[in-house]
């Protein structure tokens, strides 16, 4: 494991900088102790922690030469970035304590007999249960996991995107091994029961390389029961999909292959705000998290941009000089190319009435400044998903799609 305690020392140091009258040496210091930390954090261990190391330094860097230093907002800014590092370092120096088991079957269902103990044959239909991998060897490509407990589903599925170029590989349970297969590049997917979201929740807060790859992979959650309270958990774990078994595995199995290869087409975000220093940060954020960006700091050139960037969400800061937030908003809405695309608006003004203006005007999702990496991703990820989903929904209907 990385020795953590020069990062700590870089924590303390950046603290003392934002506590006190500002010191132009000092920044410059920290930034460029900042940046030659992160370089070498570039495993999937480590990656969450460089991220928000290089975010911190790269705000940061806006203000390292100045005598007057950032304002009030900066600074908090600045505070918020340094927070996510430390929450990072947190992370590592629990993640040791990981070990955690899957249970055994939905909450919702019966408990079934174990799989050792039961005689009934599985149907001539269904593969027999692969064994689960040794550690070292590798997966073939194109596989998804699928966490089964029971027995029941995975040979099954396993046909079915058998039949579109997938291979199924069926674990009894999701613990530390589990990660380790994740991170491997053939994999593709996550098939999860839903009684396994508090174990798959526990597990991404602990453990910083799981985190990475469920930035990669897809995740599908399956259960017996239709409940909505399933459907819930399963969207705020930011599920790509739901599906209640038994039911038609191959319309299943072409749904999560659309899903698959929509991962394959990063994220798109478009960032519009004047501020520099800003959409410099959240660009290198997103592009940390595997997203594609592109920063606009002129709110006038934001439409003539959609000529050869069409994207996912789009990020728009409210109050800005030429063009304000409300009214790109607009324009954005009455654009084809953006009529249906998330917009979420970005503003220091924590105004309840402002935040409704925003959302009644067609906005999808308000931050307030100062923004953390971690509630950044999760809004960008979360509209950018709905908005591929969107666009997968309707290629299955009569309902002209926007153009791309």
């Amino acid at each position: 494991m990385t020795d953590l305690e020069p990062l700590k020392q870089l924590e303390a140091d950046a603290r003392k900088l934002l506590a006190v009258p500002w010191e132009m040496d000092v920044a410059e210091n920290v930034c460029v102790t900042a940046e030659e930390l992160a370089e070498p954090l570039n495993d999937a261990r480590h990656s969450s922690l460089a991220e928000a190391v290089l975010g911190f330094a790269a705000y940061l860097s806006a203000f390292a030469d100045s005598r007057v230093g950032p304002v009030d907002a900066n600074r908090l800014q600045l505070a918020a970035l340094l927070d996510a590092v430390t929450e990072q370092l947190q992370r590592l120096e629990t993640s040791s304590a990981l070990d955690i088991v899957l249970p055994l079957q939905d909450s919702a269902e019966t408990p079934p007999a174990p799989l050792e103990t039961s005689a009934e044959p599985p149907p001539a239909s269904r593969p027999a249960m692969a064994p689960e991998p040794p550690t070292e060897s590798s997966p073939p490509p194109n596989t998804i996991i699928f966490i089964d407990p029971t027995g029941r589903d995975a040979g099954t599925l396993g046909l079915a995107l058998e039949d579109v170029g997938y291979v199924v590989q069926p674990l009894l349970r999701l613990d530390r091994q589990t990660a380790q297969w994740l991170a491997k590049a053939e994999v593709k997917g996550l098939i999860l029961p839903a009684a396994g979201l508090d174990v798959w929740d526990k597990l991404l807060q602990l453990d910083p390389s799981l985190d990475q790859a469920r930035r990669r992979i897809g995740l599908f959650v399956v259960s017996r029961s239709d409940e909505p309270r399933l459907r819930l958990k399963a969207g705020q774990a930011g599920a790509d999909g739901f599906f209640v078994l038994p039911g038609d595995v191959d319309a299943l199995a072409v749904e999560i292959v659309e899903v698959l290869r929509d991962r394959l087409d990063p994220y798109r975000a478009l960032i519009i705000d004047d501020d520099s220093s800003m959409t410099m940060v959240v660009e290198s954020v997103l592009k940390r998290s595997g997203m594609e960006s592109r920063a606009i700091n002129d709110p006038t050139l934001a439409l003539s941009t959609l000529e050869n960037f069409v994207p996912d969400v789009i990020l728009l800061d409210l109050h800005m000089p030429g063009l304000n937030g409300l009214e790109l908003l607009s324009l954005f809405r009455a654009h084809p190319k953006t009529a249906f695309t998330p917009v979420v608006l970005i503003s220091g003004d924590e105004d309840q009435e402002r935040r409704f203006e925003t959302l009644t005007a067609g906005g999808d999702d308000y931050l307030i400044k100062p923004l953390r990496p971690k509630h950044l991703v999760a809004a960008v990820t979360g509209r950018a998903q709905r908005s591929r989903w969107l666009r997968r929904a309707l290629r299955h209907t009569t309902t002209p799609l926007p153009p791309p």
